[in-house]
């Protein structure tokens, strides 16, 4: 069962995370990415934390709460490095720090890309979630974690998606955060023939 919960999650990862990078993208005039999915792992929210890196470090934090038939949160999860290449890719501005225009394009960015990655998962489930509008804090990780895990107490369990985009000699690193509530998860599993997770 283990084998196949993970091979579940690398398969969820692979088509959202695919599709995202298709959205990203186009957001980017046809500038084109290549995309690596090293891991994806459900761990328990102690875990969590330490797999992508540890409390102390500074982080970008895009997050959403989804609606509809699955209920939860999602977040992409940037160290501060990778989000300021992305500003500079979608801005064309090299930025010593993240300012308004930056945090507006992250904003946007992380909207696609969880919009992107949830109508994937809506499509192979047939399952309806709407993400809110999305929130960005910028904070030591451990900051970050609470203000994305503060609505999420019926969830014991967080899927985390290790993601490595890559272009033109950039590369950006991040996480990308699936805090369905418990219930809600193992409906999607079954809509896809696992059964309860």
């Amino acid at each position: 069962m283990r084998n196949m919960k993970l091979d579940f999650l690398k398969e969820l990862a692979n088509i959202g995370t695919g599709h995202a990078t298709t959205a990203l993208s186009q957001m980017l005039s046809g500038r084109l990415f290549q995309l690596v999915v090293p891991d994806a792992q459900m761990l328990p929210f102690t875990e969590a934390a330490d797999y992508m890196g540890g409390l102390e470090q500074v982080v970008v934090g895009i997050f959403v709460v989804i609606s509809g038939d699955v209920k939860g949160y999602m977040a992409c999860l940037h160290p501060l490095e990778s989000a300021l290449v992305l500003i500079r890719l979608l801005t064309g501005e090299d930025k010593a720090e993240i300012d308004d225009m930056g945090r507006s394009a992250l904003q946007e960015m992380g909207n696609i890309m969880v919009t992107s990655f949830l109508n994937a998962l809506a499509k192979m489930t047939d399952l309806l979630m709407v993400p809110s509008v999305p929130g960005l804090a910028v904070d030591m990780a451990g900051a970050v974690w609470e203000s994305i895990l503060a609505g999420a107490e019926v969830t014991s369990k967080v899927t985390v998606i290790r993601t490595r985009f890559s272009t033109e000699g950039e590369s950006i690193e991040g996480h990308i955060i699936f805090l369905p509530d418990d219930e809600d998860f193992n409906r999607i599993a079954r809509k896809v023939g696992l059964g309860d997770l």
